[in-house]
């Protein structure tokens, strides 16, 4: 699994352990329920808690697996959920973590910063879509695992909607770029990918 979906799922942990707990210290979590809820088997719950434990944003409870947020944890959510477009100590943006699944959100999507939306010229849009047409024409013949097929393809929904978005964020843009670039320079079939590969260098060395 790669660096940004274990970023995704260790956010998505912390932040459903915020949410139970209305962001307060004192709620108590089984460590097995919460990963059930998310998803996530008991290794992969485990392996989680365990680093947000290392990073101090979580805490052990007692026995049985129990652990609660610790004020730094609670420091962190609310950073991450006061500047969705803005990455934390620990995470990437919201709005990279959740593009295209975030449903019922009261979170506030504006930013005072003027270099987080792109305005994307007649010649970018067509470089962009190129880029997108590459991709989904040869998704499933890459020979990749059912994980990394999947977050492929989240990878190119979100190019997509950033395309057709009226305000299109640079930062995710970019991520989305740099995420299926490193997952294409380690595809076996690289008369495949190699032409992917550059397409997306030559895109993001001319800027946004």
């Amino acid at each position: 699994m790669y660096i940004t979906e274990r970023k995704k799922d260790r956010f998505t942990f912390l932040k459903r352990i915020f949410e139970r707990s209305n962001g307060s210290s004192t709620g108590v979590f089984q460590i097995d329920k919460i990963g059930a809820e998310l998803g996530f088997d008991r290794d992969k719950s485990t392996e989680i808690a365990q680093y947000l434990i290392n990073e101090d944003l979580l805490e052990p409870y007692g026995l049985g697996g129990t652990i609660t947020l610790t004020h730094l944890g609670i420091k962190e959510m609310e950073e991450a959920l006061e500047n969705p477009d803005e990455p934390t100590e620990h995470f990437l943006p919201i709005n990279i973590i959740n593009i295209g699944t975030m449903t019922n959100s009261s979170l506030q999507q504006g930013t005072t910063s003027s270099t987080i939306n792109v305005n994307l010229d007649s010649n970018k849009l067509n470089d962009l879509s190129q880029i997108l047409e590459s991709l989904k024409n040869v998704q499933d013949i890459l020979g990749i695992s059912v994980d990394l097929h999947k977050e492929l393809v989240s990878e190119i929904q979100t190019l997509q909607i950033q395309k057709e978005s009226p305000k299109p964020k640079s930062i995710i843009i970019k991520e989305s770029l740099k995420t299926i670039r490193g997952l294409l320079e380690n595809v076996s079939a690289n008369i495949i990918s190699s032409p992917i590969i550059e397409q997306i260098t030559k895109f993001m060395h001319n800027g946004l």
